[in-house]
């Protein structure tokens, strides 16, 4: 495991120990997308900047709200993953984004990347178009826990030059009326698994990196 690896996997750790100190470790934003679209592939930074007036309004209301209060609250709302025909991994819920230099973000939605040719990982910047990603988001493993619509806390850990690891109650589903509900997993963004949306160790052999 190297240096950025374990610098990623610290820093889940530490959210789970100490979410206050966490907060003032790596300077932690909570982004609520009033108004997303599921189409919406831009960077946190441009999709910020084109938010509604709301959007924006919630934006810096969680942030005072961090600065004494720690972690944002919990949204009633549970943690599911619409894996799209063809394009990102769009999820919703009460998600902690671990980036890889051990940076932590906030969200209630976030779109991943999973064709492994995005621009700015691990959210999604449109290139599965350019790139004629076909895969069409079928499901081949089984649930290994229950579905429950109960808020909880879903924790992503972005690894560098591989997939990204959840940690938390996750219902991924798709257009095929199949899902999948685990507390945990590895999801691939090299586009190259044979298991998508789950990572089968492809990034390896096909020398997949992320910055």
């Amino acid at each position: 495991m190297d240096d950025t690896t374990k610098l990623a996997a610290s820093a889940a750790a530490r959210i789970d120990q100490d979410p206050k100190s966490s907060r003032q470790d790596s300077g932690e934003s909570f982004v609520a997308y009033m108004n997303d679209s599921a189409e919406s592939v831009e960077s946190p930074v441009g999709r910020q900047n084109n938010q509604s007036t709301t959007a924006k309004a919630l934006d810096r209301w969680f942030t005072e709200r961090q600065k004494s209060q720690g972690a944002p609250r919990l949204l009633e709302v549970p943690n599911e993953a619409l894996i799209s025909n063809g394009g990102p991994l769009q999820l919703t819920g009460n998600i902690t984004l671990v980036h890889e230099d051990g940076a932590v973000q906030y969200a209630n939605h976030v779109t991943l990347c999973r064709c492994g040719a995005s621009g700015t990982k691990p959210t999604c910047n449109g290139a599965h178009l350019e790139k004629e990603f076909l895969n069409p988001g079928k499901i081949s493993e089984a649930s290994e826990i229950a579905a429950s619509q109960r808020p909880s806390k879903i924790t992503l850990s972005c690894i560098k030059d591989g997939p990204i690891t959840f940690r938390g109650r996750l219902r991924l589903h798709n257009q095929f009326n199949q899902e999948c509900v685990k507390m945990r997993g590895s999801l691939c963004r090299c586009g190259q698994s044979a298991s998508k949306p789950f990572c089968d160790g492809s990034h390896s052999r096909t020398g997949f990196k992320t910055g």
